[in-house]
């Protein structure tokens, strides 16, 4: 089945220790039950929770017994930074992920972010950094599912995924160019406490705005500083209140209006609702005419 002098691991010890030497590895990071807090930098040798005081470890209900070593939530983190770096020590992707550099639209039509608004206004903002074509721009996107596909069990945990726009775009949203960042457990979603568990992504992403990582380039067989940007978040409305800190719900529900929102509370319905915001259309739209919809 292969080649000559190639062989399969027996075991997956084995597997684990060849994968090592690849970095694709991830980080295990212990987590306050609670959402307060992630056990890392001056929490790594608390054994409970500086703000709630959780026991950092599983307590058997019966006997009270702490089982040192044995966390009661865990959230992994894959690093960014060496998967970064292994992109441009391939010398087709390496290509691939200069793309954007000399493919933008000249026919004002929109066929990939590069031709976006906020693409061109980051570039106005930050020259140097739309100098280089190797600096990667990525978008930052999360939700909640039940893992175990059932839906009687009320359980959510969220992956956060990062999409590199640098590449064309028939390959930038493809399964095996999309990272998989974080895998926040539950089983309750993490609200607003979201920003804890983004905590490693951040300072891995700011490491890479401010000071970059030196990597090597297949393609032009030379070395750079590898910077990346964050464009945007990609979630629904109620995932983007708890990762942008904005109001999308009660009195001032729009986080486009703010505290300008016409809202009106229903005392029986015990509820916000929006009747100014409604939008009409004109009169000579074209779906006014239409007198089917698809199912």
């Amino acid at each position: 089945m292969l080649p000559k002098g190639n062989v399969l691991h027996t075991s997956l010890y084995e597997v684990k220790k060849f994968l090592k030497t690849f970095d694709m590895g991830y980080e295990k990071i212990h987590a306050c039950v609670n959402d307060c807090c992630l056990f890392r930098n001056q929490f790594e040798k608390l054994d409970s929770c500086p703000k709630c005081n959780s026991s950092r470890w599983k307590i058997n209900t019966r006997t009270g017994e702490v089982k040192k070593g044995n966390p009661q939530k865990v959230l992994r983190y894959l690093p960014i930074i060496p998967r970064l770096k292994r992109m441009f020590r391939s010398e087709d992707m390496a290509k691939d992920l200069r793309w954007h550099f000399s493919n933008k639209s000249t026919d004002r039509k929109m066929r990939h972010p590069v031709d976006s608004v906020t693409w061109d206004q980051m570039n106005q903002k930050y020259p140097s950094f739309a100098a280089e074509e190797r600096k990667v721009r990525l978008g930052l996107s999360t939700d909640g599912f039940n893992p175990f596909n059932m839906k009687n069990v009320n359980y959510s945990a969220w992956p956060v995924l990062l999409v590199n726009y640098n590449m064309p775009p028939d390959k930038c949203m493809k399964e095996e160019n999309i990272m998989l960042t974080l895998l926040i457990p539950g089983p309750t979603q993490p609200g607003n406490n979201i920003d804890v568990y983004l905590e490693p992504l951040i300072d891995d992403l700011n490491h890479l705005w401010e000071k970059g990582e030196l990597t090597y380039d297949a393609f032009s067989h030379t070395t750079f500083t590898l910077k990346a940007m964050l464009l945007w978040t990609i979630q629904d409305f109620h995932a983007y209140g708890n990762l942008a800190g904005c109001k999308v719900k009660g009195k001032m529900g729009c986080p486009v209006c703010g505290k300008h929102t016409d809202s009106l509370w229903l005392s029986n319905c015990r509820k916000h609702v929006y009747m100014s915001h409604r939008k009409s259309l004109s009169p000579t739209h074209l779906y006014r005419r239409k007198k089917w919809k698809k199912r």
